[in-house]
């Protein structure tokens, strides 16, 4: 995935070598203390030491500005308009199926690793206790969570000039 995603946008190809990397150390499941700290510790340390340099060389006058409102518009309305459009296909396969497709999977497929996964899981189980959607979730989710690095790893080259 690392290969195939650096040959389509290279600028993304430190984040997915990361998020891969961290995949790697969960799965192999030999390195059990390192990837739980890869989890909290060091995931928790790198967002404070980022908050940090990023809000420390920041001025609140070029920061608090129309633009910066309008982004973060943006990405409330990608963010609802995936989580509507997951749920919509999701329903579309339910149809499709004959019935045999949870339509709850579609909203995982956003971004929000893993947190929306486990909110379908939570929300299918309050409707039937017998509903286990949390793989099938989580198999979706990670491919939202792809996409956005391919996507923003595009995005990125493109703005840059790189393609």
């Amino acid at each position: 995935m690392t290969i195939v995603v650096s040959l389509i946008a290279p600028v993304a190809s430190p984040l997915i070598a990361s998020l891969m990397f961290g995949n790697l150390l969960r799965e192999s499941r030999v390195v059990e203390r390192l990837s739980k700290a890869a989890e909290n510790e060091i995931t928790n340390i790198a967002t404070i030491f980022l908050g940090l340099s990023i809000g420390g060389t920041m001025f609140g006058n070029e920061f608090v500005e129309i633009d910066t409102l309008k982004i973060l518009g943006l990405g409330l309305l990608a963010f609802v308009f995936d989580t509507a459009g997951g749920v919509l296909f999701g329903k579309l396969m339910y149809r499709l199926s004959g019935k045999k497709f949870n339509p709850l999977i579609g909203a995982a497929g956003i971004s929000a690793f893993p947190m929306s996964a486990r909110i379908v899981q939570r929300l299918g189980q309050e409707y039937d206790f017998e509903n286990f959607l949390l793989m099938h979730a989580m198999g979706a989710n990670a491919a939202g969570q792809l996409s956005s690095v391919i996507a923003g790893g595009v995005l990125l080259a493109l703005v840059g000039g790189v393609l």
